[in-house]
């Protein structure tokens, strides 16, 4: 290898880290040819290579060289890898296959459920898999397999992968820890890849520099005079491949006049690429005939299957040793059972030279030779890649490939399966079926941007209104607007009102969480009440009235567990449409502890069933719960993996969501900088898409932030934003819970009169409202707006409206608030109880700005040093607490695992840093302390 010191650099230390068990990933980003799989290669040696430490480049900083020469040689990885194929990129999991084919023997060391999810995934068995488990079971696998030694995993031309394994491979990437696993991934640009791999760490490849570039064309036996050498390493780029294949052109030492270059007249302003896709063809074109034909149908299989080249080869008349040449210059390697092309481009040029009529009879080839051993989907898909004419026998055979697909957990190859399906259609009916199949399919997987193309498709043709609306509202529910989608998830509730009045139960469902989140609380209601008009199932009405009661908790603890079993089944078949409505009514109501917990047990039903746009909404109302519940290490952590499957599936609205929370949560911790990042990012996201719900708790977080640093002011502005009816930051439903903010910031501000006449506005609008925390945040309010005659009452009304264990940092802030009025009463002791509460609570939670204010309170009533909270989890890390309050339950770190889609090396790493700073050194110590 030539040059390229910044990037073994940094591949070394990669493989450093994962030997001293410390994971991480690179992705390498460049055109084609530019050195990425060379760099792979450099990888996969230097880490099987058992007597070479790694060597300090040039470029190394002088502590990073000083440690890798003073050590020890290190022991070999192990080194799993696999390519993006250009024409594989419709095959489910094709790419995970190729990578896990290896390390298959150990599938039993997986949990159950995980293991029969990936042997479904991967055609080894015709068990249905979701793709959230089989992302899973990916991570818990790749983790099993370095426990044995360190691992090394590359993926070349990530842009070529098929979707369901880059998007498995990307959510282990995302979340290996404390795993000795390296992950190297390389993406051509300026294609882009199949999965966003944002937050991960990037490295750009440029040319080679004169120099290195000079040494490569050297070692290819090509000398030439500085001037011309000069110039072709400009036109191309210093892109080693261009250089490499240019060389090959041409005898050593070759006289060659000036600009007189016919071979190199691709030099001109031509992209590398098409120089080198130059090459290479003139590579291809001294083979003989047959030699050019076997190369097409090898280019045109996608698996690298010489058996099935070969086969395919035969039935068009190819002699077997048709491949020689080609194996003899180099062009492509035969091992065994497996065919390489030397490069990725070369497989592209040969296939995309070849006229339509050759690459037709080489795909025909394949298809027949895959027809007779039983591979009848693949046959298919490749007679449909040649088919020009509608063809309804292919398109029904490619419509039941997507369904088995769709078992597997594929949806993204079921997706463009259904797409060519609909393409050799032959009746327009059908052409529109299986788009909006595609188009439905592509919104439960959370992909809302695909969903909105394939609508586009069929726009203009007799779409029945219905699936129209329901489609268009659905997309905007997912990422864009949710007042458009309010209008089109209404509409089609109407429209199926009196033929599946179930379905339009749960479409009004939709239509009113969109109106929320929007900030039409009008709208919501007004959604949630036509439910209760409808001819449905009584559980169904029942579940409508808790809705419209939520607040006070109308539908009772025991019902909401009874609720699911008793709704009738959605048209999916699964259970979590159920669950969700239990989840929905409780979230909006008085038992936290129970939302909690309906919403843990919601997440695992649909986790199992793989639906990304479902399990967004469970987890962004899960980090709310935990919020409220004080639990915000695990609320944090919920914001945080939401925010991920935002990322990697589209979904910007939640994006915004997850982000605001983010901000909530740094707010209370006092933690400014993030706080404003976050806050900062949201609304960026949020106001194009009129996501008022999360502008508006993005606006409530900046104004909690300036409320804690004694900022009232500012706090009092921030918080002014939510109640300014039709702005971008307004919400009522956020405003409502906000509303003894606002008041808290005017009073401390010294002008308490807008906060008195908001008051006044929001009670006349939500008089109703009578839930537990709806009363405690008014008797807040009226607490500090009220003369001394009266606050008190109202504080004491406040703090009995929180049940045990509810509420914590409400609870504290009202106890705060009615302490410093009794220190300023001269009831000192009073104070103090009062005061002293306040401040073990917000150290417990870890609200550091609170925790201040209160111990300064504490210490001016008259008080000693305050009591510290029995409650040691806000020592820990978010994934700390979380796994340590799993154990003390019981759990095994391979169960604790599963649950959070760790190792079970990660879930011990955790504990063994959770022990020391809880003081204890066994897991069963863990149940006699406070963890929540």
């Amino acid at each position: 290898m030539y040059g390229r010191n910044r990037e073994r650099e940094a591949i070394g230390r990669l493989l450093a880290d994962a030997r001293e068990g410390r994971s991480g990933v690179l992705v390498l980003r460049g055109e084609a040819g530019i050195g990425k799989s060379a760099l792979l290669r450099h990888a996969a040696a230097t880490a099987t290579s058992p007597a070479t430490a790694a060597t300090p480049t040039s470029a190394a900083t002088p502590a990073t060289a000083t440690r890798l020469a003073t050590a020890a040689a290190p022991a070999p990885m192990r080194v799993l890898a696999c390519a993006g194929v250009e024409s594989e990129v419709e095959h489910a999991f094709s790419g995970l296959l190729g990578l896990l084919r290896p390390v298959l023997d150990r599938l039993d060391a997986l949990p159950g459920v995980q293991a029969e999810a990936l042997r479904g995934a991967l055609g080894l068995t015709r068990s249905p898999a979701s793709d959230h488990l089989v992302a899973a079971a990916v991570l818990t696998l790749l983790a099993a397999v370095a426990a044995d030694r360190p691992l090394l995993v590359t993926v070349d031309d990530v842009q070529w992968l098929d979707r369901a394994s880059a998007a498995a491979l990307l959510f282990a990437a995302r979340r290996l820890a404390d795993e000795p696993v390296a992950m190297l991934l390389a993406v051509r640009e300026p294609e882009p890849p199949p999965v966003n791999t944002a937050g991960l760490t990037e490295l750009a490849l440029d040319g080679l520099p004169p120099e290195d570039a000079a040494r490569l064309l050297d070692a290819h036996g090509w000398t030439l005079p500085d001037r011309r050498r000069d110039a072709i390493v400009a036109a191309a780029g210093g892109n080693p491949l261009a250089l490499i294949e240019l060389a090959r052109l041409h005898e050593p030492d070759r006289a060659m006049p000036d600009l007189a270059m016919p071979d190199l007249a691709m030099l001109g302003t031509l992209p590398v690429s098409a120089r080198v896709r130059a090459a290479f063809l003139r590579q291809v074109d001294a083979l003989s005939a047959d030699g050019r034909a076997a190369l097409l149908v090898a280019a045109a299989e996608e698996t690298g299957d010489a058996g099935t080249v070969l086969g395919a080869a035969a039935r068009l008349g190819l002699p077997a040793d048709a491949l020689n040449g080609a194996q003899g210059s180099g062009l492509v390697h035969l091992g065994g059972i497996d065919l390489r092309f030397r490069h990725p481009l070369l497989r592209s040029a040969v296939y995309a030279d070849a006229s339509f009529d050759r690459r037709r009879a080489a795909h025909l080839a394949i298809a027949e030779h895959l027809g007779a051993a039983g591979e009848d989907d693949r046959a298919t898909w490749h007679r449909a890649v040649v088919t020009t004419t509608p063809d309804e026998r292919i398109a029904a055979a490619l419509e039941r490939s997507a369904d088995a697909a769709r078992r597997r957990g594929g949806a993204a190859a079921a997706i463009s399966v259904l797409r060519q399906a609909a393409r050799l259609s032959e009746s327009p009916a059908d052409r529109r079926h299986r788009t909006v199949t595609a188009a439905f399919v592509a919104l439960d997987a959370g992909r809302p941007g695909l969903a909105r193309t394939l609508v586009d498709q069929v726009m203009a043709e007799p779409v029945p209104a219905v699936t129209l609306a329901q489609l268009n509202g659905t997309i905007e529910l997912y990422g864009g607007d949710p007042a458009i989608a309010f209008a089109h998830l209404t509409r089609c509730a109407e429209l199926l009102a009196s033929a599946e009045p179930e379905e339009a139960a749960w479409t009004l469902l939709l239509a009113a969480g969109s109106a929320l989140r929007a900030g039409d609380m009008e709208a919501t209601l007004r959604a949630t009440r036509r439910i209760t008009a409808l001819a449905c199932s009584p559980a169904t009405l029942r579940a409508a009235e808790g809705l419209l009661g939520g607040f006070e908790g109308i539908v009772t603890g025991a019902e909401l567990w009874e609720l699911p079993a008793a709704l009738p089944a959605g048209r999916g078949g699964g259970d979590e449409r159920q669950w969700m409505w239990a989840t929905v009514i409780g979230w909006m109501g008085p038992d936290d502890r129970q939302a909690l917990r309906l919403a843990e047990s919601t997440g695992r039903r649909v986790r199992a069933e793989g639906s990304a746009a479902l399990l967004t909404e469970v987890l962004s109302y899960h980090a709310d719960i935990e919020f409220r519940l004080g639990r915000w290490a695990e609320g944090a952590a919920h914001a945080e993996e939401g925010l991920r499957f935002s990322y990697e599936t589209g979904q910007q609205g939640w994006t915004a969501t997850f982000l605001a929370q983010s901000a909530r949560f740094a707010a209370v911790r006092g933690d400014a900088a993030a706080c404003r990042r976050y806050a900062r990012e949201a609304l960026e996201v949020a106001f194009p898409l009129r996501e008022r719900a999360a502008a508006a708790t993005a606006t409530g977080a900046l104004g909690l932030l300036a409320l804690g640093e004694g900022a009232s002011a500012e706090a009092f502005a921030e918080l002014m934003r939510l109640f300014e009816r039709g702005a971008p930051h307004a919400n009522d439903f956020v405003a409502l819970t906000m509303l003894p903010d606002l008041v808290e910031a005017a009073v401390r501000a010294g002008d308490p009169e807008p906060a008195r006449r908001i008051v006044r506005a929001v009670e006349s609008r939500t008089g109703g409202v009578r839930g537990p925390a709806a009363l405690a945040g008014k008797h807040r309010s009226h607490a500090l707006l009220s003369d001394d005659a009266h606050a008190e009452s109202h504080y004491r009304s406040a703090l009995a409206c929180f049940g045990p264990d509810q509420r914590p940092f409400d609870r504290a802030r009202t106890e705060l608030l009615y302490g410093e009025w009794l220190h300023r009463e001269h009831r000192r002791a009073e104070a103090q109880a009062m005061l002293g509460a306040a401040s073990e609570t917000f150290d417990a939670l870890g609200a550091e700005p609170w925790a201040r204010r209160a111990r300064d309170r504490f210490r001016a009533a008259g008080g000693g040093p305050p009591r510290r909270s029995r409650c040691v989890a806000a020592l820990l890390s978010p994934q700390e607490r979380e796994v340590s309050r799993l154990a003390a339950r019981g759990l095994s770190n391979r169960e604790i695992g599963a649950r959070m889609h760790l190792s079970p090396r990660t879930v011990g790493s955790h504990l063994y840093r959770a022990f020391p700073k809880l003081g204890i050194s066994t897991r069963a110590q863990l149940r006699d302390l406070d963890l929540d």
